[in-house]
């Protein structure tokens, strides 16, 4: 259940002896003040690769493997690399990758990665440091699709504190800027109300690549992600999309399988998740109407579109699957019939590529995941903490919450 491990343009003189030293916390770092040099329009690269990498927690200890991989991959001079670490016995450090080696930029001491802060001080040391004319995010921890894309353990105090960078503070972080790919090398994000989130607020980004399901703890192939990348430099942010997943496929299709029942990857074409949201909330609306004809129909879809790893305790389930299930459970000329295909035909649009490994055929999981509890305490009870959270978000509120209720008997 937990989530996997996962060229410079210039140096710059100047870079190491900027902003904080060894010890220091990021807002000791202004972002203003960490490039030393200013960097020309030469230097402009194709691709710029982020790696926001939080390991200061349980997964500590599969860092090497990934890093490893972004050596493998290297740089060019069309494609930087830049990674934040912060690892549970080590200071942060900014490092890039230059002739398939990590050259350390900075000591940053210890960060807290769950604080927009830092996100906000890592993408405009990218900005101003290894600007592109496209850009790529990539996640390496924890995730959830309520509460957030990392988990920091250790603050910088030296206290020992949960803190998630949620949701709502990446939005914050990203607010102003433009992301061609997110990617998160974590479980769970690919949910419906997730996505919908970062479209009702506006974030201007193309593609999420992000899985509905725990994810096992191999993770994202870097190395062949930025060797497809330097080779191609000039494919669009679309095609890279494609190339995460395609080799999300290729890296899980060979042994050693390590606890991978089922992990995928989805791309989400972020322009057409309000499309889909709203054919969702139709069909929703639609059955909440007459909940005495439709309930039983809905129950069996819940219980076939369940994800396979801790479903019932999450209360997710596959977007797809149970559409599917609900479309083969009425009549051609049943009202919510034409909703369904209204879903579905909206769903092919929004997911464009999907990345999965050797299971997949099994479950027949189709890439987005969709809150559908079973029951009403099981989620306001049993994942109370997660309830607040999850009502905090848009899509919810809008209509699907609603039709849980209607759904569950509470309304």
């Amino acid at each position: 259940m937990l989530v996997s491990a996962l060229l410079a343009v210039s140096l710059l003189a100047g870079l190491s002896s900027a902003g904080g030293g060894a010890g220091n916390g990021v807002n000791d770092v202004a972002p203003e003040d960490v490039i030393a040099e200013e960097v020309t329009e030469d230097d402009i690269a194709t691709w710029t690769v982020l790696v926001y990498l939080v390991a200061d927690n349980n997964l500590d200890e599969y860092t090497e493997t990934d890093l490893l991989e972004l050596e493998l991959g290297g740089s060019s001079e069309d494609v930087n690399v830049l990674i934040l670490m912060d690892k549970l016995y080590e200071p942060a450090v900014m490092m890039t990758i230059q002739d398939h080696k990590r050259v350390v930029l900075e000591e940053l001491g210890e960060l807290n990665m769950g604080d927009q802060a830092t996100m906000e001080m890592f993408l405009q040391y990218a900005a101003d440091g290894f600007p592109a004319e496209h850009m790529v995010l990539f996640f390496w921890d924890h995730g959830s699709g309520v509460h957030g894309v990392a988990c920091d353990e250790t603050m910088p105090d030296g206290t020992i504190s949960e803190d998630w960078l949620s949701h709502h503070e990446l939005i914050g972080a990203l607010d102003g800027r433009h992301m061609d790919i997110m990617a998160a090398d974590e479980c769970s994000i690919g949910q419906l109300e997730t996505m919908y989130e970062y479209h009702a607020n506006e974030v201007d980004m193309d593609y999420w690549v992000a899985s509905e399901n725990y994810i096992g703890w191999r993770g994202f192939s870097y190395d062949e992600i930025l060797r497809r990348l330097i080779e191609d430099p000039d494919m669009g942010e679309r095609a890279l999309s494609l190339v995460i997943v395609e080799e999300f496929t290729e890296y899980f299709s060979v042994p050693p399988y390590q606890s991978e029942i089922l992990t995928s990857q989805s791309v989400f074409d972020m322009s057409k998740v309000e499309a889909l949201g709203a054919a969702v909330l139709k069909m929703a609306a639609t059955m909440a109407g007459d909940m005495e004809s439709y309930g039983a129909v809905i129950s069996a879809a819940q219980m076939a579109a369940m994800n396979p790893w801790g479903a019932r305790s999450a209360g997710q389930v596959d977007l797809g699957m149970f559409v599917q299930g609900i479309l083969d459970g009425v009549e051609e000329d049943d009202p919510v019939a034409a909703d369904c295909a209204a879903v579905l035909s909206a769903y092919s649009e929004c997911i464009i590529g999907m990345g999965v490994c050797k299971n997949n055929e099994m479950f027949g999981y189709t890439g987005m995941g969709i809150l559908v509890p079973p029951s009403y305490s099981m989620y306001t009870v049993a994942s109370a903490g997660s309830y607040e959270l999850y009502m905090g978000f848009e899509f919810p509120n809008i209509g699907w919450w609603a039709f849980l209720e209607s759904f569950w008997g509470v309304a």
